[in-house]
């Protein structure tokens, strides 16, 4: 079989990082065809090459035929590319992004409507709403449809489903399914290995090196140290008699959107308290409230025994806090921003060098003390991002999906750190769209149109349900949802 997409001993750098080296790959025709790797391993920058946005120092590659220097204009049309990070234009609606990109490539929505159906009918209810409004499943559908409405020949998808619940996955992996069978080739990237099986073939990628070619059975089995790393084992903790957060019938309304909708459950002090539910469900809307960022639109909650409508203030100068958007800043050095939110925080002056010299040697990042923080790969931003949180030594921290996009190797090293919060008393309130992170929980919370549905340890909702797992819970409670994921 001919392959459609060639990448022939392709070497890149970036000043004295190696993003690849010496990298070989070729993808058949109509397969879909993973690219998996550890974060920093050269994903994105196969891609950017393959896709004509970025030159090799050395190497050959080729896309339908085309090279992909000399061609470039040629590969252009015949492609489709959806980046990790969400590339439409947030300002324009749903409508406005689908119209501008047929333009771009010199076509019509009528024209590919077809190409497009059975995808854009979930979003249609919502075409007149700016695509920075969306959710994040319909994000990623979105661009999905801006990718395909010129009818392209291959998909190159880095990452599509970070950030994107389980259902929503699920749903994205039937449509490319479907657009396999229309003879659509597809490369796709993913931190997620029940997608990487999905895959007819997969190539392990690390360190610049593609280190195998296989079903991905086969790899995952020869690598499963760093793509298959074994469960953490965790005691449970939590002080049964104290609790650290209390909420009571706690609702948020936005305009006739009711996104919280009289939520009540409380935390107990001590514990790693995992808050669940499918996009649009209502999870970060009452995170916000509960970290005093945002205020309710009736009922009462507590945190640290301050009030959230009333005293806002102190509670955001006592807990600890991870946004699902990284929030240092990537133009400063490592040590150049733990020394900035110390100060923030208040820690003083005498403590921080020492604290900042022990938490840089517990993360693993003390030689990299003095690298500006865009250069490191996602999983150290994101244990430095969590070590951040919690260097001024809080009694609370809130995690809002820390983990989304990161590799399972990864995710375990930062779940380790989580632990060690937790031992030393930190109270940790999570959301995360991992199903096996769920089960590193105390408990779990289930929210489905913006009410609490289940709340219990992992071991009962699976008892409770007759679930395996907690993806499969997961499942059975979203199908309860009747609002749209918008």
């Amino acid at each position: 079989m001919q392959p459609i997409v060639t990448a022939n001993h392709i070497s890149k750098r970036f000043g004295k990082v190696t993003a690849l080296d010496d990298a070989s790959v070729s993808v058949n025709r109509g397969e879909i065809f993973g690219l998996i790797g550890p974060d920093g391993a050269g994903k994105t920058t196969l891609f950017r090459i393959l896709a004509t946005l970025s030159l090799a120092d050395a190497g050959e590659a080729s896309v339908a035929g085309f090279d992909v220097v000399r061609d470039y204009r040629e590969i252009r049309r015949r492609i489709g590319y959806m980046p990790g990070r969400f590339s439409l234009y947030t300002d324009l609606s749903v409508e406005e992004n689908l119209q501008f990109f047929a333009t771009v490539f010199n076509t019509t929505v009528e024209e590919n409507y077809h190409q497009i159906r059975d995808i854009y009918v979930q979003l249609e209810p919502f075409r007149h709403r700016r695509a920075g409004a969306l959710s994040g499943g319909m994000k990623q559908k979105l661009a999905l449809c801006c990718a395909l409405i010129h009818k392209p020949e291959i998909l190159f998808l880095d990452e599509p489903t970070t950030g994107v619940d389980p259902v929503s996955r699920k749903e994205f992996w039937q449509m490319l399914r479907h657009l396999r069978e229309e003879g659509i080739t597809i490369v796709v990237s993913t931190p997620f290995m029940d997608e990487a099986r999905r895959c007819d073939r997969i190539a392990f990628i690390n360190d610049g090196h593609i280190l195998d070619t296989d079903v991905p059975e086969a790899v995952l089995l020869r690598h499963k140290d760093i793509l298959c790393p074994p469960g953490l084992q965790h005691a449970a903790t939590g002080n049964d008699s104290d609790n650290i957060i209390t909420v009571d019938n706690l609702v948020k309304r936005f305009g006739s959107f009711t996104a919280v909708d009289h939520i009540s459950f409380t935390v107990r002090r001590g514990e790693i308290f995992g808050f669940l539910g499918a996009n649009g469900a209502g999870k970060t809307t009452a995170m916000r409230i509960l970290s005093g960022l945002s205020l309710p639109s009736e009922g009462h909650a507590e945190v640290m025994g301050y009030d959230v409508t009333t005293q806002s203030e102190e509670i955001k100068r006592r807990i600890g806090y991870m946004s699902q958007r990284f929030s240092l800043y990537e133009d400063l050095k490592v040590w150049e921003n733990v020394r900035l939110f110390a100060g923030i925080y208040g820690v003083p002056e005498k403590e921080i060098a020492p604290r900042t010299e022990e938490m840089l040697r517990e993360i693993g990042l003390y030689d990299r003390r003095d690298t500006l923080v865009r250069n490191l790969p996602l999983g150290w931003k994101q244990r430095l991002a969590f070590s951040v949180a919690i260097f001024h030594r809080p009694q609370l921290v809130f995690l809002d999906e820390p983990t989304g996009g990161v590799d399972p190797a990864t995710r375990r090293q930062f779940w380790e750190l989580i632990y060690r919060a937790a031992e030393r008393g930190i109270t940790v309130f999570v959301t995360t769209h991992y199903m096996d992170e769920a089960e590193y929980c105390d408990r779990i919370s289930m929210m489905v149109d913006g009410r609490i549905r289940a709340l219990d340890s992992p071991e009962r909702l699976k008892a409770r349900f007759q679930a395996k797992d907690m993806d499969e819970v997961f499942l059975r409670l979203a199908r309860e949802a009747t609002r749209q994921s918008d």
